[in-house]
C-alpha cells in the first residue's frame, strides 16, 4: 500500500498524489519536526527552519515557491543527497507529490532556477554554522552564503507557527500579484 498518513489524519497515495489531500498544517508540522543533515547538526535543526530561510533570501515573487520547495519531505521524509541520487524511482514519486503541492498551492512547477540557487546558498551557510563543515561550504558548485545570514536554534514549535504565519502572508501576496497580473 503506498498510502501515508499525516498528522492531520490525512491520507496521500504516493502512487497517485491527489492535490485535495495536500495540507499546509500537515506541511507545516512535520518540516518543523524533520532533522536536516540526517541529524548530523550540532542542535536540532528543521526542514522547516531551511525552507524559512530560503524564502527569507528570494525575491518577493519566489518566497512561496522557496518556503515549498522541500514540501515533498513532509510526505516522503528527509533523503540524503546521495541515496537520493541512487534511487531512481524516488525521484518519480518526488516529483509526482510535489506537482500535487504545486497544483494544490497554485505555484510553478518544476521549481524556478532561483530557488535552487537559494537553496543551495543557504545550504552553504548551514554547513558553516549547523554542521559545521566548512571544508563542504567552499564547494565550488555553490554559490556563496547569503551574508549577514546568522542562523539560530529554533524549538520546533516555533519554526511550525513561524511556518505557518508565513504561508499565510505570501499567499496573500501571491493572490494580489495574480489581481495586478503578475
Amino acid at each position: 500500500m503506498s498510502i501515508v498518513r499525516t498528522y492531520t489524519g490525512k491520507n496521500l497515495d504516493l502512487a497517485k498524489p491527489d492535490p485535495r489531500q495536500i495540507c499546509i498544517e500537515d506541511i507545516a508540522h512535520h518540516l518543523a519536526k524533520l532533522d536536516r543533515y540526517n541529524g548530523a547538526g550540532h542542535w536540532a535543526y528543521s526542514v522547516g527552519q531551511h525552507s524559512l530561510l530560503v524564502a527569507e533570501v528570494l525575491p518577493p515573487e519566489y518566497k512561496l515557491p522557496g518556503l515549498l520547495h522541500d514540501a515533498t519531505e513532509a510526505y516522503l521524509g528527509e533523503v540524503v543527497s546521495p541515496l537520493k541520487a541512487m534511487l531512481p524511482e524516488y525521484r518519480k514519486i518526488e516529483q509526482n507529490v510535489m506537482n500535487a503541492i504545486c497544483k494544490s498551492f497554485e505555484i510553478s512547477f518544476p521549481r524556478p532556477g532561483i530557488v535552487k540557487r537559494a537553496d543551495q546558498a543557504v545550504m552553504a551557510a548551514e554547513m558553516q554554522q549547523v554542521v559545521k563543515w566548512p571544508d563542504l561550504a567552499k564547494r565550488p558548485d555553490l554559490p556563496p552564503p547569503p551574508e549577514d545570514m546568522v542562523i539560530r536554534q529554533m524549538p520546533w514549535q516555533e519554526v511550525k507557527q513561524v511556518f505557518l504565519e508565513r504561508f499565510q502572508e505570501l499567499k496573500k501576496a501571491q493572490e494580489q500579484y495574480k489581481g495586478l497580473g503578475m
